[in-house]
């Protein structure tokens, strides 16, 4: 028996069902394979310090595969339509007799998982799947109508609910180190067509298991403790930035609550604020995954409310690239957008200020940022990034009213009162008093004719007047 293991989302050897189970299966050694498709990449707007990412997690994976005897081969062709052909030639070149992947969430990813199965059982393979990305199953937390919950706070009890009566799937067991290795390992690609490596920043994201291992426990021991209180503060550092890792999967979602666990007690709605707050943040995560596959029109571009297609956003493409660039007038939000410019990166509640502030300030399509999210973040993903934005367009699954707009001027004095953060962004403001930064309305005329800085794009208040109005007409 010589197993396939067909790696994805999941750049790990560790807690990985998968390759673990292959890893005892298998008799004559195991074969593990990453298929890489550069327009479907593409299509799917992925950004390149993502790309880069990947590339350098899978070299760091194929170095912990080799000390098992497991070889990583590297596949790349231009789309998913091309990987059924491809992964069973390969297990037919190894002499490989089924193949081991674990489950993707995404609408196109299931397609092309259920069009690889028919073909390797179609000639005769075995194919094996398993539940990686969540703690249980996507379908196993439902309503009493057996429906997919639409709201949080229910599915955040009922997950809890079925944690505690120990239906949650285990870690895992280590793979098996294999007696001898079936071939050479591949060569991973120095680059993928259509990405660009030049702005990537390894110092900042390192790769691979260990790093990230690493990083989940020196947090669980450390910032988690103050996680509830600090999140929000840009300038703190306050948050776990495993947020990369999680994407391509040197973690998952299971390690990071047993982590979370480990330290306050086995509880996981009691004893720290902090750690519970995080398992809250985890538990969306696995909401939001959820989402996908019970209401897949979300993966399609559209609104999880269907009404909310009808509103009439704005279409001024000066708006969008001003607030690309970090050029808006509003302060946090250029600081935001700035350092997702820089480092690939911003934490959640300056993501929800940046997004909040285009789909109801510029009143710009959700889509619009989703996009460019999607882009640049180097730790992006459908579930997250998509909940996120429809969240804050009123769009979404348990969204904010649309009545719920963030002043970002009340937002800025918040998240960074004494304006370290905006500073190291938006150095043009480096010199102007902290109380008057925040709202460059309430700077002297003088002082703003000095600065090589805009004026903002829109009246706030007047903005939110015609967000409210504009979904009241649909209601």
């Amino acid at each position: 028996m010589r197993p396939l293991v067909w790696f994805r989302a999941d750049l790990r050897t560790h807690d990985n069902p998968a390759l673990s189970r292959a890893s005892r299966d298998a008799t004559r050694g195991v074969v593990a394979v990453y298929t890489i498709c550069p327009e479907q990449w593409l299509a799917h707007d992925l950004a390149g310090a993502k790309a880069d990412l990947i590339l350098r997690t899978l070299e760091a994976l194929s170095k912990d595969l080799a000390k098992l005897n497991i070889p990583l081969l590297v596949l790349e062709h231009p789309t998913f339509a091309q990987s059924p052909a491809a992964l069973l030639k390969l297990a037919k070149a190894h002499a490989c007799d089924a193949l081991y992947f674990n489950d993707e969430n995404e609408l196109n990813e299931r397609e092309r998982d259920a069009e690889v199965t028919s073909a390797f059982e179609d000639a005769g393979l075995k194919v094996h799947t398993f539940t990686d990305q969540l703690v249980f199953p996507p379908d196993a937390i439902r309503t009493k109508q057996s429906r997919f919950y639409s709201v949080f706070t229910p599915f955040k009890k009922a997950w809890i609910s079925r944690h505690q009566e120990g239906e949650a799937r285990d870690e895992a067991p280590a793979p098996r180190t294999q007696d001898d290795m079936p071939c050479e390992p591949g060569t991973i690609p120095s680059s993928v067509n259509g990405f660009d490596r030049d702005r990537a920043q390894p110092d900042l994201w390192p790769a691979g298991e260990d790093p990230a291992r690493k990083t989940l426990f020196a947090f669980c021991a450390n910032e988690i403790k103050t996680y509830a209180d600090e999140r929000d503060l840009p300038d703190a550092d306050a948050t776990s930035r495993l947020s990369p890792h999680l994407a391509v999967g040197a973690l998952s979602s299971l390690q990071c609550v047993n982590a979370a666990l480990d330290v306050n007690q086995n509880k996981l709605d009691s004893g720290s604020k902090g750690a519970t707050t995080w398992i809250s943040e985890l538990i969306w995560r696995e909401f939001y995954r959820c989402i996908l596959v019970g209401f897949p029109r979300v993966c399609r571009h559209q609104p999880f409310k269907p009404e909310t297609d009808r509103i009439e956003w704005n279409k001024n493409t000066d708006h969008l690239e001003a607030w690309k660039a970090g050029r808006t007038g509003v302060p946090i939000v250029d600081a935001a957008m700035r350092q997702l410019s820089q480092t690939g990166w911003m934490n959640n509640r300056l993501r929800m200020i940046s997004a909040m502030y285009l789909t109801k300030d510029l009143f710009l399509d959700w889509r619009l940022g989703e996009r460019h999210f999607s882009r640049s973040l180097i730790d992006t993903d459908l579930a997250n990034n998509n909940g996120g934005w429809q969240w804050s367009a009123s769009t979404g699954v348990d969204a904010a009213p649309y009545f719920r707009i963030f002043n970002p001027y009340s937002q800025s004095k918040k998240c960074d009162p004494d304006g370290e953060f905006i500073r190291r962004y938006v150095p043009e403001l480096a010199d102007v008093p902290a109380p008057q930064f925040h709202d460059p309305n309430a700077m002297p005329a003088l002082l703003r004719t000095t600065l090589d800085y805009p004026e903002p794009l829109v009246n706030h208040a007047k903005a939110r007047a015609h967000a409210i109005e504009a979904f009241k007409a649909i209601r």
